[in-house]
């Protein structure tokens, strides 16, 4: 409970308090004597008001109403104000017992109706209303009596609004405003046959206890129809929920075509090539000069080493997706420097058309496992170098930031557009993927190298180029502090 919360409770529960206190010299025995059966009768209406609340739907929500304020309000002007804040808190507060609610809720509540029955006794005083049995209830009270029954429910909702806001963080204000009119309107509705329970009392008295009967058809009526809803509610929920599975299957299974579709193309294109190979080595040996025949070869080895990566890329994968990848791999002490500088010149033999340019700054000790952070860099130097133009350089380069090492290579490419430099690490994808000029693949690299980066501590990321053109691909590894180097030496 926040300390507005219960400084609110608090308030109100002193005030109520002292309301009671200027209510009680008011309070006559006599009356109290000769109107016991009515009170007694109109307290058990009042308990049982409480016990049984009158659900309504709300902006798709169950609000609950009592009948109290019917059988209150009718009891002021036949017994006064004092003696029913009385009856009223003892009938509420049996009522909520039984409901096992908080003590701290069943003071406040009572407090609170305390509070709406003192400002609309002094209003229906002050609009001219008579009291007791012996002078009777005119038609000339009416005016009297519901000015007093507006009060009432306006000082009861604004209290039961303001302590559900300060629960709830929100503002009071907007809470008051919200629900003004329909609990005026259900108020309004209930609080009409106060004037009726009066008459009849003063007429006769036990004929108090058939108005149970309209109400009790009234809650019956709302709680069927406040299930009904709910329970329409709920199937409405469920069929959505239903729908956005069958959404999501059906997705699954266009993404599982889609997928199917282009790992069988990209695993046919390098098998057909060292096929053919192969059958033309087979066909065509004797007619084959060596050099030709080193170059089918060689032909038939790179395709082969291809469709072994791929091969390997899906395995991987399908690692990552069982949490099995990187769990076996040891961490050692690295220079991350060092590891961009193999990386550049392994990448060398790989791409001997294309320069490969590698800056770094000192050293920049990690706690890595070697084969994982290489590989990383092997994918960020193939991806640079597959989509940049023939002749444009590719650049590494190994510095510090905010105690990581950072890993970068850029290229002179078409660069990845702000929106999709998270979507490019997703399984399967592949923003360029209709370019016949690629070297093609099946859009698992990107997503194995995050896992990969991710698996040591790091992180790979896009991040604008230091050019105006081009993708920059960063991997960013904690560094080993000061008292790990010192502590790693002793």
């Amino acid at each position: 409970m926040s300390s507005r919360l219960r400084w609110y409770v608090a308030l109100v529960c002193a005030a109520a308090l002292l309301t009671l206190a200027s209510l009680a010299p008011g309070v006559d025995a006599s009356r109290l004597i000769d109107a016991w059966p009515i009170i007694t009768i109109f307290g058990v209406l009042l308990a049982l008001g409480e016990l049984l609340p009158i659900p309504i739907r709300h902006r798709n929500q169950t609000k609950l109403i009592t009948v109290t304020g019917t059988f209150a309000l009718g009891l002021v002007p036949l017994a006064g104000v004092a003696i029913t804040a009385l009856v009223f808190i003892v009938s509420s507060t049996l009522a909520e017992l039984i409901h096992r609610k908080a003590l701290l809720k069943i003071a406040f509540n009572a407090a609170q109706y305390v509070l709406a029955l003192g400002a609309a006794g002094a209003v229906y005083t002050a609009a001219g209303g008579t009291f007791g049995l012996a002078s009777g209830v005119t038609a000339g009270d009416l005016p009297a009596f519901l000015l007093s029954a507006a009060v009432f429910a306006l000082v009861n909702h604004v209290l039961v609004a303001t302590v559900v806001a300060l629960a709830a963080g929100t503002s009071v204000r907007a809470s008051i405003l919200s629900d003004l009119p329909v609990e005026f309107m259900s108020s309004a509705l209930l609080i009409m046959l106060a004037p009726v329970a009066l008459l009849v009392a003063e007429h006769s008295l036990y004929l108090v206890i058939a108005l149970v009967s309209p109400l009790a058809a009234v809650y019956l009526a709302s709680k069927g129809w406040a299930d009904a809803e709910v329970a329409t509610e709920r199937q409405r929920r469920l069929t959505e929920q239903e729908q956005e599975v069958v959404r999501r299957l059906q997705e699954a299974d266009r993404m599982k075509a889609d997928l199917l579709a282009t790992v069988t193309h990209e695993l046919r294109s390098p098998l057909t090539t060292i096929l053919g190979a192969l059958q033309l080595l087979e066909s065509r040996n004797h007619r084959l000069s060596p050099e030709q025949r080193l170059e089918f070869i060689r032909m038939g080895l790179l395709q082969g080493e291809r469709l072994h990566r791929m091969i390997e890329q899906l395995l991987l994968a399908a690692k990552f997706e069982r949490a099995e990848a990187g769990t076996e791999v040891r961490r050692v002490e690295l220079d991350a420097a060092e590891l961009v500088r193999e990386a550049a010149e392994e990448a060398q033999t790989r791409h001997h058309e294309r320069a490969i340019m590698v800056k770094s700054n000192g050293s920049l000790p990690v706690h890595v496992a070697h084969e994982a952070v290489s590989q990383v860099l092997a994918n960020m130097i193939d991806n640079a170098c597959k989509y940049s133009p023939k002749g444009q350089p590719v650049h590494l380069s190994g510095t510090r930031s905010n105690g990581h090492a950072v890993l970068a290579v850029e290229d002179c490419g078409p660069g990845v557009p702000p929106d999709d430099r998270e979507r490019i690490f997703e399984r399967f994808t592949q923003l360029d993927g209709s370019r016949q000029d690629r070297a093609g693949g099946i859009g698992l690299g990107l997503y194995i190298a995050r896992e990969l980066a991710r698996s040591q501590g790091g992180d790979l990321l896009v991040t604008d180029p230091t050019s105006t053109d081009g993708a920059r691909f960063e991997l960013r590894l904690p560094l080993k502090s000061r008292a790990q180097l010192d502590n790693s030496t002793v």
